[in-house]
């Protein structure tokens, strides 16, 4: 997978599918929105970047916040809006990249939320953070795999202190209905047609259960959440995060 093309627009217009197919066969994002609203509050403004197909925003708008979708894929976008439609919630949708977006648009939100799509950015996550903690925003919550330098943000950060981090190790496995499906994911991710030495290799790595044939995977995940010192931001549940004892205050 070429880093310059994921990074386009048009690789997610193109890998939505396979990113619902994922998303819809695993629980993935439960530890994340355990963590997510243990800090939030109803009415608090939240910009979900890289929204995705709402896996996040739908649930944080159950809980009466004020959600803006930062979702730069068209694909995605339709997905949220047949879900907005069939669950009848109102949701903004804003289309640009994070790079469009002015550091004064981000002051407008109590809590920016970016799960997994701060790489994806031009400049990369670090760049990316620089950028939110300089709009001054009242909280950060992050959620990534990739690794960078928490040194050179702390560095940036006198105005936010961290409140907890969290890293765990999860099941991020795809389930596929056919096996049509999964050599049309392969060609996909590699842009080649699959051999037939590949296609016995990817057989044979398979698991079939609950009525799906799966390529088991797994994945480090680490949750940030900074806020701003002196900050008497309604999202934060103390209470509720001390209930986490793994969590690192």
């Amino acid at each position: 997978m070429i880093n310059n093309e994921i990074k386009q627009v048009s690789y997610w217009n193109e890998y939505a599918r396979w990113y619902k197919l994922w998303r819809e066969h695993n629980s993935y994002h439960e530890p994340i929105k355990n963590f997510l609203f243990s800090v939030i509050h109803k009415d608090i403004r939240v910009l979900d970047i890289g929204a995705g197909d709402g896996v996040l925003s739908f649930p944080l708008i159950e809980r009466g916040c004020n959600v803006t979708a930062l979702e730069p894929s068209s694909t995605m976008c339709d997905y949220m809006l047949s879900e907005a439609f069939y669950k009848r919630f109102v949701l903004d949708i804003d289309s640009r990249r994070f790079e469009e977006l002015d550091i004064f648009e981000l002051k407008r939100y109590d809590l920016a939320l970016a799960c997994n799509s701060l790489h994806l950015t031009e400049e990369g996550i670090e760049a990316a953070m620089d950028k939110i903690f300089s709009s001054e925003i009242d909280s950060v919550f992050l959620v990534t795999e990739k690794s960078f330098s928490l040194k050179n943000i702390f560095s940036k950060l006198p105005a936010y202190k961290l409140i907890f981090n969290y890293s765990y190790y999860c099941e991020s496995s795809f389930a596929y209905h056919n096996k049509e499906e999964i050599f049309q994911h392969w060609q996909f991710k590699t842009n080649r047609k699959i051999s037939e030495w590949n296609s016995e290799k990817i057989l044979r790595s398979l698991i079939y259960e609950k009525g799906h044939f799966w390529l088991k995977d797994y994945a480090n995940v680490n949750i940030f959440y900074w806020r701003r010192k002196k900050s008497d931001f309604k999202a934060f549940n103390s209470k509720k995060i001390n209930n986490f004892d793994k969590i690192l205050i």
